[in-house]
């Protein structure tokens, strides 16, 4: 008989995300480390009502210095950039109390991994949802020494974004708008993609595009995720130019730029999103 896992919640707060590995250090100081990477990013579970669904993340410290871990459960939404912002507070559709965790404090020794098990029980009347929450593992907080006499605190956290479908959900994705915005300084072809479903969706799509130069490019749509009832602009990027190469007698690959594109740009290919595929053609112009 499997052992129960303890149900365990933590009022830890989390006002931001650090990536998946973290190393915090000062000129003078000794280094401080937050090094540790989880393994997947993300889970995308299913379950009934009534039924627990299980899973385990892989925890890496690859510091030569032990960890202190601290674990717990929050609230996440996407923000408008893509974004992850955390919330301690429970919403009123939250399903945190749902989950259980394995521990919610531990001690990992330097260049060592360790398995972390969590589940989610949705109750026996619960209707068709989406449960999403994340479980934010953060390092215990280490004073960094930024100049003579002065000292202040710092701590790396990770959130593992989970995704459970309780019952019958699916997206429902439409793209409603084409246009082209400037990101990072730079003229980008994005679709508006509104998701009518009960579930996240996320496109992927084989595209093709030529721009007013004649140029030919391949695009993918970003991965980001479209949760229900949000309508979120989605960047279509230009995939890299791969050129094959005979080097003393051996291939290589190395990447071509092609240059900035030139406005108009018509894209055109199949999309998906993870339920149906579609046709899809565009006229770009900024």
């Amino acid at each position: 008989m499997k052992k129960k896992l303890p149900r365990v919640f933590s009022a830890l707060a989390v006002p931001f995300v650090v990536g998946l590995a973290c190393t915090l250090q000062t000129g003078s100081a000794k280094a401080n480390e937050f090094a540790l990477s989880v393994s997947p990013p993300r889970f995308e579970l299913a379950t009934k009502p009534g039924q627990t669904v299980r899973a385990v993340a892989e925890l890496s410290n690859r510091s030569d210095a032990p960890a202190d871990l601290t674990f717990a459960t929050a609230e996440w939404e996407l923000t408008s950039d893509g974004g992850v912002a955390l919330s301690q507070a429970l919403k009123p559709d939250s399903c945190r109390q749902w989950v259980a965790i394995e521990r919610r404090q531990t001690v990992l020794p330097g260049r060592t991994s360790l398995r972390y098990r969590f589940e989610v029980t949705p109750p026996a009347d619960t209707p068709p949802t989406e449960c999403r929450f994340a479980i934010v593992i953060a390092g215990g907080d280490s004073n960094v020494e930024a100049a003579e006499n002065v000292q202040f605190p710092v701590a790396g956290q990770i959130a593992l974004i989970v995704y459970v479908a309780v019952g019958d959900v699916k997206p429902s994705l439409k793209i409603v708008k084409a246009a082209v915005v400037e990101i990072g300084g730079v003229k980008t072809p994005v679709v508006m993609v509104e998701n009518s479903g009960t579930a996240h969706g996320r496109l992927s799509a084989f595209l093709n595009g030529t721009d007013a130069a004649g140029v030919r490019r391949e695009f993918s749509p970003s991965t980001l995720p479209i949760l229900p009832g949000e309508t979120r602009m989605i960047a279509l990027n230009p995939d890299n130019v791969e050129d094959s190469l005979e080097m003393e007698g051996r291939e290589s690959t190395k990447t071509k730029s092609l240059g900035p594109i030139v406005f108009p740009l018509t894209i055109n290919g199949t999309m998906n999103d993870s339920i149906n595929s579609f046709r899809f053609e565009g006229v770009f112009e900024p």
